[in-house]
């Protein structure tokens, strides 16, 4: 999927502080598992308490990442950061060739190979396996898609589904 525009100011929550380690303001963050944030030394995260927090320092402990933000001194400090989400902004999170935004796929016309109209993308649902595009039909029906890359093609400006029999309502299974 293409990049989002420079001017794009979106954010993406890519953590959120589970709680204080230690005396020295350190903080377990939880990384959004679908994104590969590495919290680098330096880098700069917009809070939902408000504010910019920079990464001190980052290291991880029993395989959980733990960081400690510029001006956060003490585990009263890094206690009261508990909750809060660290956000950056969508332009500059890379996406692996066959991830995409699921927000950007609202409204986008659903084709199936052959070109025919298969409706139009009205919601993304969460799957314990992946995600379903919910597709309003021209007939007033609704359809769910799984998104997966075996079936589902989001890279141009309408989806294409390789409907495979039985996907499809109207399809023999």
């Amino acid at each position: 999927m293409d990049r989002p525009p420079a001017n794009d100011d979106r954010t993406v929550v890519v953590g959120v502080v589970a709680k204080a380690l230690g005396l020295a303001g350190e903080v377990f963050v939880r990384p959004d598992p679908d994104l590969d944030e590495a919290f680098p030394p330096g880098a700069a995260y917009a809070s939902s308490r408000g504010g910019q927090l920079v990464i001190a320092s980052s290291r991880l402990h029993s395989g959980r990442q733990v960081v400690r933000f510029d001006g956060v001194e003490g585990r009263e400090a890094a206690e009261a950061l508990r909750g809060a989400e660290l956000r950056r902004p969508r332009r500059d999170i890379p996406l692996d060739d066959d991830a995409f935004w699921t927000d950007e796929l609202i409204g986008r016309e659903v084709l199936d190979d052959s070109g025919a109209v298969v409706g139009v993308v009205e919601a993304v649902a969460d799957g314990t396996a992946h995600d379903y595009l919910v597709v309003a039909r021209p007939d007033g029906g609704e359809v769910l898609l799984p998104a997966v890359a075996e079936l589902v093609d989001v890279g141009g400006d309408s989806v294409v589904v390789h409907a495979i029999p039985g996907l499809l309502d109207d399809q023999p299974g």
